[in-house]
């Protein structure tokens, strides 16, 4: 992977805490997934793929963004993908990696909703010293 410290450290990022985290995803990676016995070698795409997933793949949204266009967050099925695509977006599917502090989530969202989505606000809950908001970004430009 190259290097992109530069375009993270613009993005805010802790890059400690995020170099940490890349101290541990990759050996897992090949652990669990590289070492599987017979595996095709057409995952060799997926591979890349998760090797570049903090690098390539962020750099092409923020040049996306640098240039105008708007980068949308969404969570399972719930925003048609097509709306993002046809206002000139890209859409990214978010996934919090893991179910955390459901129970703080649901003071805020019906207990019937997906887990990943409790989970990324239930992280916010219990990681910020306010209660989570809907924000936007105010550099997007407005969806025609």
């Amino acid at each position: 992977m190259a290097d992109y410290h530069d375009m993270w450290r613009g993005m805010g990022l802790d890059l400690d805490a995020h170099d940490g985290l890349l101290e541990v995803l990759p050996p897992l990676y090949e652990e669990t997934m590289l070492r599987q016995e017979g595996r095709p070698e057409g995952m060799s795409y997926f591979d890349f793929v998760f090797s570049e997933i903090h690098g390539l793949r962020v750099r092409e949204l923020v040049d996306h963004r640098e240039a105008g266009g708007i980068v949308v967050g969404t969570f399972c099925t719930y925003v048609p993908e097509e709306l993002v695509i046809a206002a000139g977006g890209i859409c990214v599917g978010l996934c919090a990696g893991a179910q955390v502090a459901a129970e703080e989530a649901e003071k805020f969202l019906p207990r019937n909703i997906c887990a990943l989505i409790k989970s990324s606000l239930g992280f916010c809950a219990i990681t910020l010293s306010t209660p989570p908001s809907i924000t936007h970004s105010s550099s997007a430009p407005p969806i025609p």
